[in-house]
């Protein structure tokens, strides 16, 4: 089990290069700012003019400190509570064919995938006018303020895994979810996922477990394009390995 933390920004995605299981994972980005050096020459200059500047022994004010201080961890277990609590989310997947409820907030959905925000948008649309809204709230028993849309194409396990990601930036990947999350990074454009995806099936079938990956694409074959060149990936990573 792999946890894999996501860098992808909130509002866009940047593109980066795609890599097939084996190589590099180019574009990706590694942390780390690089900063224009500055020539030993050009260094003597400056600080030959800064004292040229300053009068009666005159010195520069000091510079304030900064500190920049991160805690990602709890806000990642907090969006995970809230995610976990059905009043506190806007947005209702109904998934697969029982109709699994998985929660989410569409603020963050919309914003991390341009995908869920189409989808988002089209079930606000089909929303009923406010006035029809509220007599069928009384008319239910268990009225819901939720956005409903309906995922039929995913095991719910592995949705759920997915809607984690997107709202956290984290998942746990495994032999049995992975093709459901590497259907899922394709369909909704979550490329920091697909490389994840792609990073753990590399190391799987250096292991030799190959067969575990596969047994969880039967389902996906059937409703995703994206599972078959999965399954064509491995195959090819196989040979090339075997060869």
């Amino acid at each position: 089990m792999n946890l894999s933390e996501s860098k992808m920004p909130l509002v866009e995605n940047e593109d980066l290069n795609k890599s097939d299981f084996g190589y590099d994972n180019e574009g990706c980005s590694s942390g780390y700012e690089s900063a224009t050096e500055q020539s030993s020459a050009d260094t003597d200059r400056e600080s030959d003019t800064s004292i040229s500047e300053f009068n009666n022994d005159e010195l520069p004010a000091a510079e304030p400190e900064v500190m920049k201080y991160r805690s990602t961890q709890e806000l990642c277990n907090t969006l995970q509570c809230i995610i976990s609590l059905p009043d506190l989310c806007d947005v209702m997947f109904l998934v697969g064919e029982k109709r699994v409820p998985i929660y989410g907030m569409k603020a963050i959905l919309a914003t991390r995938s341009r995908v869920f925000y189409n989808l988002i948008l089209d079930a606000q649309r089909q929303l009923p006018s406010s006035k029809k809204s509220k007599k069928k709230s009384k008319e239910n028993s268990t009225p819901s303020n939720h956005i409903v849309i309906e995922i039929r194409n995913y095991q719910p396990d592995d949705f759920r895994e997915l809607i984690t990601f997107v709202h956290c930036g984290k998942v746990n990947i495994n032999t049995s979810n992975v093709t459901g999350l590497y259907c899922g990074a394709s369909e909704f454009d979550l490329t920091d996922l697909k490389i994840a995806c792609r990073d753990f099936t590399t190391r799987t079938i250096r292991k030799g477990n190959a067969s575990a990956i596969l047994k969880s694409t039967k389902f996906y074959l059937a409703h995703h394009r994206a599972a078959a060149k999965f399954i064509e990936k491995i195959h090819g990573y196989q040979r090339s390995i075997n060869g």
